[in-house]
């Protein structure tokens, strides 16, 4: 079965920007994490992992805990 939660990117998105926000790595400000409005949305709608992160698909990188500070 395939992951289907939320996605981001590492780096900049070939076309629809639009459709994301970038946000910086904390402690490593020249990477950049490209997430998908609907991420955020969906966000807004659940509750974090009890550690208080979330837990998302990035591609080539596989699965990440995160959280936006």
């Amino acid at each position: 079965m395939a992951y289907k939660g939320p996605e981001g990117l590492w780096g900049k998105p070939g076309e629809a920007l639009e459709e994301y926000s970038v946000y910086e790595v904390e402690g490593h400000p020249e990477l950049k994490c490209w997430v998908k409005r609907d991420v955020l949305e969906w966000m807004a709608r659940t509750t974090p992992a009890p550690e208080g992160d979330y837990l998302f698909a990035v591609e080539g990188a596989g699965r990440l805990r995160y959280r936006l500070v």
